[in-house]
C-alpha cells in the first residue's frame, strides 16, 4: 500500500513522527525536505503540487494537509496576503489528483486560524509583538458581546483594547482571517462531494470564546446544513492530525475497526477542559477515536486497546495552590498504574497519553512506569505539547501496533517519545534555556539548528537519561539533536540503536 503525505509543515513533529511510526504493511512517501519550507517561509507551492500530482498517480491514499497546499506551510497561513480567488485555484490540485487516479482515498485537513493570548511573532505577523494580546482579548470580548455575557469589567477593557490596535493592523488580521474562513468554507465541498473520503479541520490553541470559536461556528453550521458530520470532524489539533489520519488510513485498508477502551487517571479527568483547547478532555477523544476509525467501548473486556490517559482533576502549574488536589488527592496513580499491568496481563494493547502537564511527561508517573519496568511493554506512550497532540500521538501507534505487529518500530518509537517527552521536554529543556541568557540567547534564539544549544541539549539529556533511566539508556547507542526553528520549543532528536530489541 502506498501512501503520499504532504504533512502541515518541516517539523519533525509532522515530517519525522509518521515516518517512525511502526510499519504496518505500507510505503509512505513524504516530500523532499527542500521543497518544504522553514518556518515563515513557505513551501515551494509549484514544486509541491507537481510532485502531488505524480506521485499520487499509483497511490492508494494520499493524507493531504490543505494548509500545505494553499500557504506552503502552517505558520504562513498566518502570514499570507493571497486573495481567495488565488487559493481556490490552488485547492483545484485536490481535484486533479482525484481526477488522475479515481480509485486515490483522499484524507484532507484544514486548519481554522488561531489566536493566540499572548504578545510574540515567533509565529505570527510582526505585529503581534506589540498587540498580540489585545487581539486575542478583542476576539474573546467581541464574542462575548455577541452571546450578551459581556461583564461591565470586560466592557470597559474593551474600549482600552481597541484603543491599543492600530487599524491597520485590524484590517490585515481581519482580512486574513476572512480569507482563511472562506477557502476553509470552499474547500469543505470536498466533503460533500465526496473527493475526500475524510476531513478533519483541526482547531489550534482553541479557546471557549474567540475569533477562533467564532469562525468554528460558520464552519459548524456548513457541517449541518450538509449532514457531514460522518465524514469530517472539528476539534482541538494541530500537529497530530496527520497521524490521526495514517491511522484511519490503514485501519481502512484492513477493514479494521479497532476497539478503544478509555481509563482516566482520576474520575474527573474527562471533564477536564486542557490548556489551549475549548472543551472538556472526553469530547475531544471521542474525535480522536472516531476520526483514526476506532470505536470507544466503555469495557476492557471487548476492547483491542487501552487509552491510559493521565490528567488529574485539572491542569495547574507548579506554583498553583490546587496543583496538590488535582494531582495528589483527586487522582490515583497506584490505581491507574495497577490498572496497566492488569490490562497487559490480560494481553490488551496498551497506550499511555500522558496530558497531566502540558509540554512535557509527567515525571511522577514515568517514574512509576519505569520502577515497573512497564515503559518497553507498552504499545504507545506520548506527552509532548498540547493534549491532543499527545493522544493524537499514542492513538496513531496504538492502531498501527495492532494492525502491524512491528515490534522493533514499537520499541522505536517509544524510545524517541521518552527521550524527547521526558528528557528534553520534561527536564532538560528548563535547564537549558536558564543557561541561555550568558550566551547572549533566549528561549526562541538559539544559535542556529546544531549551535552551541543543541550541543548543551544533547550533553543534557544523555546525562539525564544515563543517570535517571539507565535502563532505557542502555538501548540507545547515540543521540544526535538540532533545533530546527532554532528555538527552545522542540528539538529534533534522533537515537541510534544500542539494543538487542531494537534493530
Amino acid at each position: 500500500m502506498k501512501i503520499v503525505m504532504a504533512p502541515l509543515d518541516e517539523r519533525p513533529c509532522n515530517y519525522n513522527y509518521p515516518l517512525l511510526m511502526p510499519a504496518a504493511g505500507y510505503s509512505l512517501i513524504l516530500p523532499p525536505r527542500d521543497m518544504l519550507g522553514d518556518k515563515k517561509r513557505p513551501a515551494d507551492l509549484p514544486r509541491l503540487h507537481a510532485w502531488l500530482i505524480e506521485e499520487t498517480k499509483d497511490a492508494d491514499a494520499c493524507i493531504l494537509s490543505l494548509d500545505m497546499l494553499l500557504y506552503g506551510g502552517i505558520v504562513p497561513s498566518r502570514l499570507h496576503h493571497e486573495s481567495l480567488e488565488t487559493l481556490k485555484a490552488r485547492s483545484s490540485v485536490v481535484e486533479t489528483l482525484k481526477r488522475n487516479n479515481p480509485a486515490l482515498k483522499l484524507y484532507l485537513f484544514q486548519l481554522i486560524m488561531r489566536c493566540p493570548d499572548y504578545s510574540l511573532s515567533d509565529e505570527e505577523p510582526e505585529y503581534y509583538d506589540v498587540c498580540g494580546r489585545e487581539l486575542h482579548l478583542l476576539g474573546r470580548y467581541t464574542h462575548r458581546e455577541r452571546l450578551g455575557i459581556l461583564t461591565d469589567e470586560e466592557r470597559e477593557d474593551l474600549a482600552r483594547v481597541q484603543a491599543c490596535i492600530p487599524p491597520e493592523v485590524l484590517r490585515d488580521f481581519s482580512e486574513r482571517r476572512r480569507v482563511n474562513r472562506e477557502a476553509l468554507l470552499w474547500d469543505l465541498r470536498f466533503a460533500k462531494d465526496g473527493t475526500a473520503d475524510y476531513f478533519i479541520v483541526p482547531q489550534d490553541d482553541a479557546a471557549v470564546y474567540g475569533f477562533t470559536t467564532m469562525d468554528q461556528l460558520a464552519v459548524r453550521e456548513y457541517l449541518k446544513e450538509n449532514r457531514l458530520h460522518l465524514r469530517t470532524a472539528m476539534y482541538p489539533s494541530a500537529d497530530d492530525t496527520g497521524l490521526i489520519l495514517l491511522a484511519r488510513a490503514i485501519a481502512e485498508a484492513r477493514g479494521a475497526r479497532p476497539k478503544v477502551f478509555v481509563k482516566y487517571a482520576s474520575e474527573m479527568a474527562g471533564a477536564v477542559v486542557p490548556w489551549f483547547e475549548d472543551r472538556p478532555l472526553a469530547e475531544t477523544i471521542k474525535y480522536h477515536l472516531l476520526a483514526a476509525h476506532c470505536t470507544q467501548v466503555y469495557s476492557l473486556a471487548e476492547a483491542d486497546i487501552l487509552l491510559a490517559v493521565n490528567m488529574g482533576s485539572a491542569m495547574t502549574e507548579e506554583n498553583d495552590p490546587r496543583r496538590s488536589a488535582a494531582y495528589d488527592v483527586e487522582r490515583n496513580l497506584a490505581e491507574f498504574v495497577s490498572y496497566l499491568e492488569y490490562a497487559l496481563a490480560c494481553g490488551k494493547r496498551v497506550a499511555v497519553a500522558d496530558v497531566a502537564t502540558c509540554n512535557g511527561a509527567d515525571g511522577e508517573l514515568f517514574g512509576l512506569l519505569y520502577d515497573e519496568d512497564l515503559l518497553l511493554r507498552l504499545d504507545a506512550y506520548a506527552g509532548w505539547n498540547t493534549s491532543s497532540n499527545t493522544i493524537g500521538t499514542a492513538v496513531c501507534q496504538s492502531v498501527l501496533s495492532l494492525l502491524g505487529g512491528d515490534d522493533a518500530g514499537r520499541i522505536r518509537f517509544l524510545l524517541h517519545r521518552y527521550y524527547e517527552d521526558m528528557a528534553y521536554m520534561g527536564a532538560v529543556r528548563a535547564k537549558v534555556t536558564e543557561r541561555l541568557p550568558a550566551l547572549g540567547l533566549d528561549y526562541f534564539h538559539a544559535d542556529g539548528a546544531r549551535g552551541t544549544v543543541a550541543r548543551f541539549v544533547k550533553e543534557e539529556i544523555v546525562k539525564y537519561m544515563g543517570e535517571r533511566f539507565p535502563l532505557l539508556a542502555a538501548h540507545v547507542k547515540d543521540v544526535d539533536v538540532s533545533m530546527p526553528w532554532r528555538r527552545m520549543f522542540e528539538a529534533d532528536i534522533r537515537l541510534t540503536p544500542g539494543g538487542e530489541t531494537w534493530k
